[in-house]
């Protein structure tokens, strides 16, 4: 796989995984949701900018994604998402002070060499 191509899913990820942090953020601002939220609740999380930033990241994800499988097969491109996890973790880690217990990061360090092994099998 060209460096090029690699760049463009990562980049595609990293967006999927920065929407996904900003989810995060807007979900602990507005607490929990239940099916007793009332309408106004509901109404709310759509005001919140966090929640707005962290659709936009997925948007644009999903338009560089595109692109990224215009180029790439999808059995290469797609088992890279699994990159998000490392990502969010690690971000949920330095963020919301999560916990990386040492099982977490042995998982995550088997996730980042299947993409290794994934990524030189397309030579």
């Amino acid at each position: 796989m060209s460096i090029a191509n690699l760049i463009i899913i990562f980049i595609a990820v990293f967006l999927s995984a920065v929407g996904q942090i900003f989810l995060k953020i807007a979900a602990n601002i507005i607490g929990p949701i239940s099916l007793k939220s009332n309408v106004l609740e509901l109404l709310s999380l759509s005001m919140n900018i966090y929640l707005l930033i962290g659709l936009i990241s997925y948007f644009i994800s999903t338009i560089i994604w595109i692109v990224a499988l215009s180029r790439v097969s999808v059995s290469i491109a797609y088992p890279m998402i699994s990159l998000g996890y490392v990502f969010v973790a690690l971000a949920a880690w330095f963020l919301f002070n999560e916990p990386l217990s040492p099982i977490k990061l042995l998982a995550l360090g088997i996730i980042i060499f299947g993409i290794i092994l994934l990524a030189h099998s397309s030579n």
